[in-house]
């Protein structure tokens, strides 16, 4: 309808004034401008909405979030030095300065009544904050990395704060405790909406969606939900013990690799290099077999299969390195890795190439890919043998990912619709077992009737 020219900058934040005839915005210009609304003519003379500036505000700062107080009393404004200015919004005059985060303040909200500020920061902070004399009454960290949004809950001092983490938690502003923490997105969250009567909550994610939370009635009881947060920290931690793969120059480290280095370690190291040499030489067999069939001109009867193809039910080379590399446990598969000379990760990382291209378990592919040029990464740079090899790879790693995750996708969402559709199914069945019992129980006592009338007849 309309493009209007408002700032000479990016612009980070727009708010409309509790009245909703007139809005606020801010940008890197470091102004915060004032628009009202008005009804005009147009050419075909009819009556069109548009908004034309009043008034500027210069800042010492980029403008990052700028924000209406609820009784229209003040305009608040959280500037890229990490600090929240106040100013009234009649006068323009400066009110507070709410300064304490160590990096750029992303959000602030204002409750209803118009005492409470809370500001969320990159810092990973939540502060909240006295409007009547800019006092800091509590500091909260939040969450494992930026807070990106804070919204107050309408006539309540209770707030929700979303985050870089993927978490959606809600603090009581009076008594600074930690309600409850929300997850079900898988990327960060970068929005976060309340509903005027604040019974719905909307995030929205890196993973490409929105989510809407409902209040239920359901009792909470916060020292169950604190003890459950306890509990899964520590499962949490104690799974995560020791589980981090070991890698040279990487401090933590070194000293762990060598008390991991079993007996069986070594084992499926050897198998691996046993196999990338059978490979070699059964490959060598069979360029010269075809090469003896090209050179007579006919059919020759094949060489005997090596004794370990037969052992693990394999009929090329190929499907013996994948089937000796499917075949080392799990946990033992970045140590025996590690182990291998370079010598023969050359051939193993030209084979990953080949196992990818084809499609077969490329999850392990992928791993011992990963885990290779991570701990080779400096080798591998300098090793000119193996640059189209990488070329490859890179090429081809992608696409195959990709492919994975999307048919994951597909068939975890066909997993829930037929989980839906059972469900649904299961209940019209419990009902319908239901209405079958009480025609029973129904026949069962007009029967007992009838007989008590004959026996009395």
């Amino acid at each position: 309808l309309e493009e209007v020219e408002g700032h000479q900058g990016e612009i980070w934040t727009m708010s409309m004034s509790p009245d909703k005839r007139q809005f606020v915005s801010g940008g890197a210009d470091k102004d915060v401008k004032f628009w009202d609304f008005e009804l005009i003519a147009d050419e075909k003379s009819q009556r069109r909405l548009t908004t034309f500036h009043t008034r500027t505000l210069k800042l010492p700062d980029d403008v990052l979030c700028v924000l209406y107080s609820p009784n229209s009393k003040y305009i608040a404004a959280a500037l890229l030095d990490s600090t929240v200015k106040v100013f009234f919004t009649d006068s323009l005059k400066f009110f507070l300065s709410l300064y304490g985060h160590k990096l750029p303040v992303l959000s602030i909200d204002i409750s209803s009544d118009s005492t409470l500020l809370v500001s969320g920061s990159a810092d990973r902070n939540i502060k909240i904050w006295g409007l009547d004399f800019g006092d800091c009454h509590k500091s909260i960290f939040a969450h494992d990395n930026s807070v990106m949004s804070v919204r107050f809950l309408p006539r309540t001092h209770l707030l929700f704060s979303a985050g870089k983490d993927g978490k959606l938690k809600e603090w009581d502003a009076d008594s600074f405790e930690h309600v409850l923490t929300l997850e079900g997105h898988h990327g960060e969250v970068w929005g976060l909406g309340v509903s005027e009567d604040g019974q719905t909550v909307v995030t929205s994610s890196h993973d490409k969606s929105l989510r809407m939370w409902e209040r239920t009635m359901e009792p909470l009881v916060l020292s169950d939900e604190r003890e459950t947060e306890r509990e899964e920290e520590f499962e949490k931690n104690l799974n995560d013990d020791g589980n981090e793969p070991i890698v040279p120059g990487e401090t933590p480290g070194e000293v762990a690799i060598a008390g991991r280095k079993t007996v069986e370690t070594i084992k499926s190291a050897e198998k691996i290099m046993e196999s990338l040499e059978i490979h070699k030489e059964e490959t060598n067999k069979l360029s010269e077999f075809e090469e003896e069939c090209r050179r007579l001109g006919k059919k020759l009867p094949p060489p005997k299969p090596h004794p370990m193809f037969v052992a693990y039910k394999c009929d090329t080379p190929d499907r013996f390195v994948l089937e000796t590399l499917v075949r080392v446990r799990s946990c033992e598969l970045e140590e025996s890795l590690l182990v291998l000379p370079f010598s023969y990760v050359i051939d193993l990382l030209s084979k990953l190439s080949d196992f990818i291209d084809s499609g077969r378990h490329v999850e392990l592919c992928c791993r011992c890919l990963f885990f290779l040029l991570r701990i080779h990464q400096g080798q591998i740079s300098t090793c000119a043998s193996l640059l189209p090899v990488v070329d490859k790879l890179r090429e081809g790693t992608m696409g195959k990912i990709r492919e994975i995750r999307d048919r994951v996708g597909f068939n975890m969402e066909g997993f829930n619709f037929i989980r839906r559709e059972v469900e649904q199914n299961e209940t019209v069945g419990f009902f319908s077992d239901a209405t079958q019992r009480f025609k029973e129980k129904t026949r069962k006592r007009k029967r007992r009737n009838k007989t008590v009338i004959s026996l009395v007849s």
